[in-house]
């Protein structure tokens, strides 16, 4: 009886050690428990860098934005109902990126078909890493945590950063990953998007990548810019529209070269585009 009982109990703190793992896990919010009759409409967000824009552009993007929503399939998972305001929301953002004068001419991220959406970060499956030419792998088990990913076909976002971008955060995850989806349209370079001449983009850009790759505690740019020109592109992006006043301070160069070639004047607070790199912050 005695060796019964302490396995019971055994398997009684089995049971509760995964709960408490399971709700560790539940998302930050509850929009995923929500039955899609109970749901709230809740109005979209806008993203802030709107009044940025002139009468003309806000026209634009207005009109971009119902082409995405039309053209776009949004799919909710690990229980989160996708409503209006998230699809709403996220694709204001995107359409940051397309307000130029032609943009409307050209196709809106044809790469990308479909946009899914979790509660939170999100956990993949890591990929196995080549360790030697003879084809060995080393294959680590424990899955990625991501906040975003672009693959084929695909957007994957964690509404809890794309709310946490609206309220100011530096890191902007649905830029970041539109950024790749504008990249990924031009396969023949990588880190940037189609364009007519690259030559003074190559030339900006190659220098300020070698810099953040010299520099151990950049002051703007997110350090995982420096693993690959395109999550360097994805990482200015996310620098230009979130931090443009530090942008400007410390890479003068990079934000002139995002200003044209979004066509955007973004407001600066307290600094100058001329404003030597270094300045105090």
């Amino acid at each position: 009886m005695e060796g019964l009982s302490a396995l019971l109990v055994a398997l009684l703190l089995v049971v509760m050690a995964a709960v408490v793992r399971w709700r560790r896990r539940v998302p930050r919010g509850t929009v995923g428990e929500i039955a899609a009759e109970d749901a709230p409409a809740l109005p979209a967000q806008d993203p802030p860098q709107l009044a940025w824009l002139t009468a003309e552009q806000q026209a634009r993007w207005q009109r971009q934005v119902q082409r995405f929503l039309l053209e776009k399939r949004f799919i909710g998972c690990a229980g989160l109902v996708v409503g209006e305001h998230h699809r709403r929301t996220i694709a204001g953002m995107a359409c940051l990126l397309r307000v130029q004068p032609n943009a409307e001419a050209q196709s809106l991220f044809p790469t990308v078909r479909e946009v899914l959406v979790y509660p939170d970060a999100f956990l993949v499956p890591s990929a196995p890493q080549p360790v030697s030419e003879y084809g060995l792998e080393l294959v680590d088990d424990a899955p990625d945590e991501r906040i975003g990913e672009h693959g084929p076909g695909q957007v994957v976002l964690s509404w809890a950063d794309v709310e946490a971008a609206l309220a100011g955060d530096a890191v902007q995850v649905v830029l970041h990953e539109f950024a790749h989806a504008l990249d990924s349209e031009n396969p023949e370079t990588e880190g940037a998007p189609p364009m007519a001449d690259y030559r003074e983009w190559s030339a900006v850009m190659g220098a300020e990548f070698a810099r953040l790759q010299r520099h151990r505690r950049p002051p703007v740019l997110d350090p995982y810019g420096a693993t690959a020109p395109g999550e360097f592109w994805c990482v200015v992006v996310e620098a230009f529209f979130q931090q443009p006043t530090a942008l400007a301070r410390h890479h003068p160069g990079l934000f002139r070269l995002l200003a044209e070639y979004f066509e955007l004047n973004p407001p600066l607070t307290d600094a100058s585009p001329l404003a030597p790199p270094g300045s105090a912050a």
